[in-house]
């Protein structure tokens, strides 16, 4: 397909890495280099294997668990071996936090203390929010976006993604959301959309932009301008919007509604309180707190109502838009203006789809799971694209609803191995009541929660960890022998 000048000069039609990432895995292997053989696994530069971690979806709890599966790995001298670092939903939120500081894989104390301190304050939050209304693509998506970050991950983070390419003391973040215009259509090449710091796109149609340009405007009038580029507030809008698959019902209207509610209720009382003691020592009127309090508040909940009535989740500039090509790109992204980009927990709940395949070629996926949904939806993703991804051992299949702590699906040939660490098991459940009783208690849609419910999160996931370890150490190993293999043209070695 031949493309218009304006085409050319900002899509990119590839499957293989950008020019940005491919000079960051390099220089991260350095690190992973060094971390591998202060474990004793001695192996030279093209040795170094392909490893990922992924996060799963699962709000607050997926937040929460990733940040203590992280802290723990950092003490047991693991989380340098770590290439690449991936999320949807919840873990998404605690990526778009951690990479706010470009030394946090060598100080994750720091980054789970922050849990632990105070929300940011409705005051804050509700002016946030009426300087993103002045933005004329203003959203859902940023509603929840603010929320999310001010109450649950208690910062307003607004620094761009492509910010985060440059340190390689952290893995290589890939952030995935999928494009809700497609849901509901044929082509599953058009659903998946990754984020990086340096490229973001379909990965499967191997269309993409440079993440400093997704957002701006390149067809039609007002062309060529570059927009605001995205930044970490967004991006937890868009990883938060589990309700955006089909929200045309009046009862889906009401659920937004009350998850909404639910998410600020507790700070909104705060704030009352706090307004409240704060006027009564300088005396003020009646009239003046009710004018300070219900002023903002007013508009944030007629700005939510006139959302939801418009039920817009974040509308991202198409880059696609009326691109050329028929057979490539499907109508559900080629007719529309905009691309709606959303929880791609809606449909599936751990971020496989980046790393499978040869573009990234990984050996080994370290996936820790938190959320609640049907666990490896992924497989049917993988069977219709033709994707390699190993088979799943019956008894895992079977012991589902009470799991082990840990399984190994071993991957053939251009197959990744896959390490699968419930975060609720039979290492700390007792039987399967208990483990529908725990991920009933610390279920997703709630008030964020208690710092007991933190706290009791953070050592479960840190004694998974601990209690994985040793499996985890030899499931490297392997993928440093199997590394090697692929560097020696398939002859077998061994170290």
């Amino acid at each position: 397909v031949i493309l218009p000048c304006v085409l050319q000069k900002y899509v990119h039609q590839s499957q293989s890495l950008s020019a940005g990432e491919q000079e960051f895995v390099l220089r991260r292997k350095q690190v992973v280099q060094k971390s591998l053989n202060k474990l004793g696994l001695t192996c030279t530069l093209d040795m170094v294997p392909h490893i990922a971690l992924l996060g799963s979806g699962g709000g607050q709890r997926a937040a929460v668990g990733l940040m203590g599966s992280l802290f723990q790995m950092e003490k047991d001298g693991l989380l340098d071996t770590v290439l690449y670092l991936g999320g949807v939903s919840g873990s998404a939120w605690s990526m778009a936090t951690l990479y706010s500081d470009h030394q946090w894989s060598t100080n994750m104390d720091n980054a789970v203390s922050r849990l632990s301190k105070p929300g940011i304050g409705l005051t804050d939050v509700l002016i946030f929010l009426a300087k993103r209304a002045k933005d004329g693509h203003f959203s859902l998506t940023d509603i929840w976006g603010v929320l999310t970050s001010g109450f649950i991950m208690k910062q307003l983070d607004v620094r761009s993604l492509s910010e985060d390419g440059t340190s390689i003391t952290n893995p290589y973040p890939i952030y995935s959301t999928v494009n809700k215009n497609c849901l509901q259509h044929d082509s599953e090449k058009g659903k998946w959309f990754e984020m990086t710091p340096h490229q973001a796109g379909f990965i499967d149609l191997g269309l993409f932009i440079n993440t400093p340009n997704l957002g701006s405007r390149i067809h039609g009038a007002g062309s060529d301008v570059k927009g605001p580029e995205l930044d970490m507030v967004t991006l937890q809008g868009a990883s938060i919007s589990l309700s955006a698959r089909n929200t045309n019902s009046a009862k889906q209207r009401n659920v937004i509604i009350i998850i909404t509610f639910i998410l600020c209720h507790d700070t909104i009382v705060t704030y009352v309180v706090h307004v409240l003691n704060a006027d009564s020592k300088l005396q003020l009127s009646v009239l003046h707190y009710v004018a300070w309090f219900v002023s903002p508040v007013s508009w944030f909940i007629q700005t939510l109502i006139t959302q939801i009535k418009k039920l817009e989740w974040g509308k991202t500039e198409n880059f696609l838009y009326q691109y050329p090509g028929r057979l490539i790109v499907p109508s559900c992204i080629r007719v529309k203006e905009f691309l709606q980009l959303i929880d791609a927990g809606v449909m599936i709940n751990m971020p496989y789809p980046p790393f499978l395949g040869e573009k990234r070629d990984t050996d080994l996926l370290i996936a820790l799971e938190y959320g609640a949904d049907e666990t490896f939806r992924v497989r049917y993703y993988a069977a219709k694209l033709k994707k390699p991804f190993p088979k799943l051992e019956e008894k895992f299949l079977k012991e589902k609803d009470w799991p082990r702590p840990c399984y190994v699906f071993k991957g053939k040939k251009k197959e990744p191995t896959i390490l699968y660490m419930p975060l609720f098991n039979r290492q700390n459940c007792k039987d399967e009541n208990e483990f529908k009783a725990k991920m009933k208690e610390f279920s997703t849609f709630q008030l964020p929660f208690s710092q007991q419910k933190i706290e009791f999160l953070l050592e479960t996931v840190k004694a998974n960890m601990k209690y994985s370890k040793d499996t985890l150490l030899r499931e490297i190993a392997k993928a440093v022998i199997r590394r090697h293999i692929k560097a020696s043209d398939g002859v077998p070695v061994s170290i």
